[in-house]
């Protein structure tokens, strides 16, 4: 059964992770994001992980977020991390995979944002 609300980590440009409660509702992502929403399978932890950004947040010239894991690209806007299910469904975010992004995404500095960009502040 699809969760009405789902305990997100947000990930919001120059800010340190949060965890919040999000409507699980298409509107609501979309909201949150600024825009139409791209989704994006992680599988860093083994778990069915989702980040959930603006698809054209680079476009809309939306502030730089972080790099990715690899440092080819760093993503624009506000996004946030949820959870998967075996349906394609967005549900709450287990607490350890949630402490485990959280620390993941917590060092971040406009440096390594321009290398993996190559853009100017």
């Amino acid at each position: 059964m699809k969760e009405e609300k789902i305990k997100v980590l947000a990930l919001l440009p120059m800010e340190l992770p949060k965890e919040i409660e999000l409507d699980n509702t298409l509107e609501a992502m979309q909201k949150f994001v600024g825009g139409l929403i791209e989704c994006i399978t992680l599988s860093d932890t083994g778990s069915a992980v989702t980040l959930v950004c603006n698809d054209e947040g680079k476009l809309l010239g939306l502030p730089l977020n972080r790099p990715l894991w690899d440092g080819a690209d760093v993503l624009a806007g506000p996004r946030f991390l949820a959870g998967c299910d075996n349906e394609g469904n967005l549900t709450s975010l287990p607490q350890s995979t949630m402490d485990f992004y959280k620390e993941k995404f917590r060092a971040f500095t406009k440096t390594s944002i321009i290398r993996a960009s190559g853009w100017c502040f």
